[in-house]
């Protein structure tokens, strides 16, 4: 990182030193050097709802990039994890999408059975669909199925991959699809919104099947 960076975050970590117990006090000093400190920090700061402050720590790690020394790669692949899920609430889906194919050939998401490259392609697809590349998002998350599906994943995993390509189908206009991977999703899922499948089961029974969809979306309770 260059020495503009460095100094705006030795500013910010000064700002925020208050905001943390005496206990913490450490952590925030081996942030100015230490990724790993920071991103604990920047999960501590988005967890209390601040995220801006959290924004500028995520971005001064993923900068490292390749850059990073040995025994950091986690700290920046998370970071950019991290950071493009916040890009993605902000509906920022073309930089979002740029940060997880960095994130996707780091080196830091080599072997990672808590998070994969496949789950990271699947987000890509949820990048592709919020830029309108409805078929290409489609069709990313079909390959990722394909590949969860050869490698026996959970069925949580499965799930969420489902219920994605029956949003991303519904807004294909593709009904019958979409309404069948809906259904495959909450089958899957550990556990369904009973209140919101009720909804879903009267919409269908009324012939509103755009809407029953809806509720089946919403109704799916996942913890990954």
């Amino acid at each position: 990182m260059n020495e503009t960076v460095d100094a705006r975050i030795v500013e910010l970590l000064h700002t925020i030193r208050p905001w943390f117990s005496q206990e913490d006090a450490l952590l925030i000093d081996l942030a100015k050097h230490q990724p790993d400190a920071r991103l604990a920090i920047a999960a501590a700061l988005l967890e209390s709802g601040q995220e801006k402050e959290a924004e500028m720590l995520l971005e001064s790690i993923a900068a490292i990039g390749d850059g990073c020394r040995p025994g950091q790669e986690e700290s920046v692949f998370r970071a950019m994890i991290e950071l493009a899920y916040l890009r993605m609430e902000q509906l920022k889906y073309d930089e979002a999408e740029d940060l997880l194919w960095k994130a996707r050939s780091h080196e830091g998401a080599a072997d990672r059975p808590d998070f994969t490259k496949t789950d990271v392609s699947l987000l890509i697809a949820e990048c592709r669909f919020g830029q309108g590349f409805i078929q290409d998002a489609i069709d990313r998350a079909e390959e990722v199925l394909r590949k969860q599906q050869h490698d026996r994943a959970e069925p949580e995993t499965l799930s969420r991959t489902y219920q994605q390509l029956g949003w991303f189908t519904l807004h294909k206009a593709n009904v019958p699809a979409a309404m069948a991977y809906m259904k495959q999703a909450m089958k899957l899922a550990p556990s369904l919104d009973q209140a919101l499948v009720d909804e879903g089961l009267e919409a269908e029974r009324k012939g509103d099947f755009e809407k029953a969809l809806e509720y089946y979306f919403d109704s799916i309770r996942l913890e990954l």
